[in-house]
């Protein structure tokens, strides 16, 4: 659905909504969105289709209060039904109107119009699809289900198809790459279930949209249309170069399909709609993807710092006026777009006479088709000792420009600081300094007599021939090897990541399942499944020494199975992982099995502390 808006103040807006394509002859609607009052609405003009009705208009408003905070909502909609012409292009002019006097403008809008695009999805289909679209639990009462195979023919065929897409397939190592896993359906989708989500070896992912509620568009594949919505989308850096592969993703979907009888339609049929529908599992997947990686170029600048893409840079102090044993910093704005989050702090010379400070970033970026959008900012405490006028050196920082293929370096002018006289250096600027030193007292006497007698020990005999200072050196000595192999010990024990992590993996789990207790006694569904997700991966990750990445069910089974862990127990653990994963996309229902739940990670996990 594209949807696009022009406002001319913060609280008012006026957008039109439209699909991207439509089919030959299909009827459609468009629609022209104000959230005030229209005073005046000039209409649009339509080439490509013809206008069955409207505009007709509707006003809706709501009002919530949640936690005392009251939200109001208002919003007044002209729509149109069109009906596509055979073929070319559906235009859609400009249309305005006037709000609490303001004049909003749209912009102009074109739709694909699609040939012989055969069973494409209709207006109500795709009423149903927009909206959610939910991981629903297997076990739905009143379903049939039958499996993707042969036998599904008599009732119909599921189209539809799992794609990962990337932005770009051939980069310098550094360079992002934005990753989006989308779904494509012309049936309706009842849920998904045994996901497996892409594997990403070779690179620096991140995931920046995870969608519980999935919102369907139209979208042309081909020549057909289809719902789409997107299911996953990652940030990608390649770390290695050479061919990089993004394993796949596979999912098993829940959809019904039309289950036509298998005798001759009627009158009767067509007139009371005599068609059913079941719902049938399909098993999708992505494929293998390839990404070619290139190094970059040779001969970097020593002033580099990483950063691929286009950037540029700001130094400014915050400060360029102050006395002596006063804090100020100088501070570097890094903007641009790129792989941000990796770029290194450039060097900043500082005159001798300056004390300074470890230096801090923040990160203020967001996501976008080149990597992230945005700026690292760089602060550099210092403090200058002594008064005068200072000279900081230009501040130089290279990065590669992804569109010019080449180096690039940044500098700044030199920044001039004025210090002046100071007072004592005691606590300034939050940081204790010591205070001069004081002379020390003369306390009565300059020199003191020495004692020239011997002193009797242990009834006038030396220490070294008593046997109390032989007893005394034997236990020394014993103690002093107890304790060395006791620490020894602890040193390797702790220095032991796999040993520790196994050794406290039962300990770490107890915390997250207790936390989970207290989301279950406050009915608090995705968070109870959240911190039971994180407790049993976490869990089987420490207890069998699996890296996190390398966390997928198949190594999980084949790890326990090897441990003798029985195969009633793996599964259990896996089906309790799906469940965890499936109430990201459907909390709906999921509350009354929490209790139960909770019960079986807990006996679960409790089996495998005495088997593993």
């Amino acid at each position: 659905m594209l949807a696009v808006s022009v406002s001319a103040m913060a609280q008012n807006s006026f957008k039109v909504e439209a699909p991207n394509v439509v089919g030959q002859g299909e009827r459609f609607l468009v629609k022209f969105i104000s959230n005030g009052d229209v005073d005046v609405f000039n209409r649009p003009t339509f080439t490509g289709a013809d206008v069955i009705a409207g505009p007709s208009k509707g006003i809706s408003s709501s009002t919530t209060i949640i936690n005392g905070k009251r939200t109001s909502s208002y919003t007044v909609t002209f729509t149109y039904v069109l009906e596509a012409a055979e073929s070319g292009m559906v235009n859609i002019s400009e249309a305005s109107a006037e709000i609490e006097g303001s004049t909003f403008t749209t912009k102009p809008v074109s739709i694909e119009i699609v040939e012989n695009a055969a069973g494409q999805t209709t207006q109500s289909q795709q009423a149903q699809q927009t909206g959610q679209a939910s991981a629903q639990n297997s076990q739905q009462q009143g379903s049939a289900f039958s499996s993707d195979d042969e036998s599904a023919v008599s009732y119909g065929k599921a189209d539809l198809f799992l794609r990962m897409s990337l932005n770009k397939t051939k980069v310098v190592r550094g360079e992002p790459i934005i990753a989006t896993l989308k779904i494509y359906t012309r049936s309706n989708i009842r849920g998904f279930e045994d996901i497996k989500w892409p594997v990403f070896n070779g690179f620096w992912s991140e995931e920046t949209e995870a969608p519980t509620n999935l919102s369907f568009n139209r979208e042309k594949v081909g020549n057909q249309i289809y719902q789409s919505a997107v299911i996953r989308r990652y940030m990608l850096i390649p770390q290695h170069t050479g061919t990089l592969s993004i394993e796949p993703s596979e999912m098993v979907c829940i959809v019904e399909v039309l289950n036509r009888p298998q005798r001759s339609r009627s009158i009767l049929d067509d007139l009371f709609d005599m068609d059913s529908y079941t719902t049938v599992r399909k098993r999708l997947s992505t494929g293998k993807i390839n990404v070619q990686v290139t190094d970059i170029p040779s001969g970097a600048p020593s002033s580099f710092g990483g950063g691929i893409g286009k950037l540029s840079m700001n130094v400014r102090l915050t400060k360029d006026s102050l006395n002596a044993n006063e804090a100020a910093s100088v501070i570097v704005e890094i903007s641009g777009s790129g792989n941000l989050n990796l770029l290194e702090n450039p060097t900043v010379v500082l005159p001798p006479d300056f004390e300074r400070y470890d230096a801090k970033s923040t990160n203020n970026f967001s996501n976008s088709v080149e990597g992230y959008s945005g700026k690292k900012i760089i602060e550099y405490p210092f403090i200058p000792r002594g008064e005068g006028v200072y000279q900081i050196p230009p501040v130089h920082y290279s990065y590669f420009d992804l569109s010019s293929r080449r180096y690039h370096t940044l500098s700044s002018d030199t920044l001039t600081v004025k210090v002046g006289k100071g007072s004592a250096p005691v606590n300034q600027g939050g940081m204790y300094v010591p205070p001069a030193q004081r002379s020390v007292n003369n306390l009565g006497e300059d020199i003191r007599y020495l004692k020239t007698a011997v002193p009797a020990i242990g009834g006038g005999e030396f220490l070294s021939v008593n046997w109390i200072y032989y007893l005394i050196a034997a236990l020394l000595i014993a103690a002093f090897f107890a304790l060395k192999k006791m620490f020894a010990n602890k040193i390797a024990l702790e220095k032991d990541v796999v040993r520790s992590r196994n050794r406290k993996a039962n300990k770490v789990a107890r915390q997250r399942l207790k936390l989970a207790q207290t989301f279950l006694s406050q009915n608090k569904v995705q968070e109870f499944y959240e911190e039971m997700h994180k407790a049993l991966l976490g869990y089987t990750a420490d207890k069998l020494s699996i890296q996190r990445s390398d966390l997928q069910r198949d190594i999980i089974q084949e790890t326990l199975l090897s441990k003798q862990v029985p195969q009633e127990d793996i599964s259990s653990l896996i089906s309790l992982l799906d469940d965890c994963e499936m109430v990201r996309y459907s909390p709906e229902g999921a509350a009354g099995a929490m209790d139960a739940q909770y019960r079986k990670a807990v006996e679960l996990i409790s089996r495998f502390e005495n088997k593993l």
